[in-house]
């Protein structure tokens, strides 16, 4: 862009540049009536080993605004989360490009903000600090806030409300990645309002993974009290070095900001995750129908929270899948949370009224046959049923006699049974 080009659309007050390992993507400007623009790098428009960072950000010269502004925010915290963050930072809590470059060295994907002048750190000075017992109870006990854990040293970034934190594990334990280095797990702290949230996302998430879903491996961790979540990342490899792989959510796909994830304020449903896919995805019939197991999944195991940032995109160059699910939880289990579906089946938003008619409705909706919705329904409800037994003995084996083991499985099996009984 040249000077003239500048300062007719705003003068540049900040910058960071965006990379791609030691790529240059290009730079995050931040104009003068407080305008975010991204514009591509000529080296990377011109090189066929580059891609669009997202579906809403084609190869282009010309710069993008509003889906850059939307693409990045959704790379930050929100809520409570984002509020701690700029409370301790002396942040406003609206400025993203200062957010973004406070946190911006370890996002959700491949991509690190940094500085004008600053370059990734090299892989073989990658810098770990461990996070012992002392710290971690005071993470547990909500006296740090997670993404400042290590503070200064320490640039990270997650998006979503709840307590959570990068880590490393490294030969077995624990740690804080500094610096920029790349993390392989995130670390989902106890909640304070709602009890057992670490294991009852743990049961969930292991329940799906019974099935035969593909989701993010879990581990909870007991020595923690009350005990806290291990969430392998699918977006990090690891192997003799941490290699970071590209991710988008439904959000940043459809360059919506993290206010519109809801369906009901806007944001994806059902319809538009699989419109995403067929356009886009390697395997389109295989992901969609992926897309229907989870939504059924989530009528099952009552996670009214299947929004649009709970679906991601997993990128190898430009080739797109659907990313393994994540951040499945029975909410219903709470009764202060929202019992409506986050995305709605056939125009309905309370799992309870949903019947055959509904599910057919959304097979339409998704230009897919109604045989084939209606059986994946019924498959999830009758694989969960079946694996819910031993799921409950081996998770109790591994985390011991909990309350939330006296009413979580009882639920999950009264709404599975209640989905294959409407179907009818």
């Amino acid at each position: 862009m040249d000077r003239a080009t500048r300062l007719a659309s705003g003068s540049v007050v900040s910058e960071l540049v965006v990379w791609f390992g030691e790529r240059i993507v290009g730079k995050l400007e931040l104009t003068e009536p407080g305008v975010i623009r991204l514009t591509y790098e000529r080296r990377w428009l011109d090189d066929v080993a580059s891609f669009p960072i997202s579906i809403s950000l084609p190869l282009r010269a010309a710069p993008f605004e509003q889906e850059a502004a939307a693409y990045f925010a959704n790379l930050l915290p929100e809520g409570d989360a984002r509020a701690a963050v700029c409370a301790k930072l002396g942040i406003s809590l609206g400025n993203d490009v200062a957010l973004l470059r406070a946190l911006g060295g370890e996002c959700a994907g491949a991509l690190t903000l940094l500085e004008p002048g600053s370059r990734p750190p090299d892989p073989q000075l990658y810098s770990y600090e461990l996070l012992d017992h002392r710290r971690l109870a005071r993470l547990v006990k909500h006296e740090v806030v997670p993404l400042l854990a290590a503070g200064a040293t320490t640039r990270l970034s997650l998006a979503g409300a709840q307590d959570k934190l990068p880590v490393a594990v490294l030969d077995g334990d624990l740690h804080l990645a500094l610096e920029g280095a790349p993390s392989t797990h995130i670390l989902k702290l106890p909640h304070p309002h709602f009890a057992h949230l670490p294991l009852n996302e743990g049961f969930v998430m292991g329940l799906a993974r019974t099935i035969g879903f593909d989701v993010a491996a879990t581990e909870v961790l007991t020595r923690t009290d009350p005990p806290s979540l291990l969430v392998e990342r699918y977006d990090r490899v690891h192997g003799e070095e941490i290699t970071r792989l590209h991710q988008e959510d439904l959000c940043q796909a459809l360059a919506l900001s993290a206010s519109q994830k809801y369906e009901q304020e806007g944001g994806p449903s059902v319809a538009r995750a699989v419109e995403v896919l067929t356009l886009h995805a390697q395997r389109p019939i295989v992901d969609a129908r992926r897309v229907m197991e989870w939504q059924a999944f989530n009528v099952v195991a009552g996670n009214c929270d299947g929004h649009g940032k709970n679906l991601s995109l997993l990128y190898t160059g430009r080739t797109i899948r659907l990313a393994p699910f994540y951040d499945l939880v029975s909410t219903r289990h709470y009764p202060r949370l929202d019992r409506n579906l986050a995305m709605s089946v056939g125009g309905r938003r309370e799992p309870t009224e949903l019947h055959a008619a509904h599910w057919k409705q959304l097979a339409t909706d998704v230009g897919l046959g109604a045989r084939i919705v209606l059986d994946a329904v019924r498959g999830v409800a009758e694989r969960v049923l079946d694996a819910l037994p031993e799921w409950v003995t081996e998770y109790r084996r591994r985390v011991g006699r909990r309350a939330i083991l006296q009413a979580l499985p009882t639920e999950i099996t009264k709404n599975a049974r209640r989905v294959l009984r409407q179907l009818r």
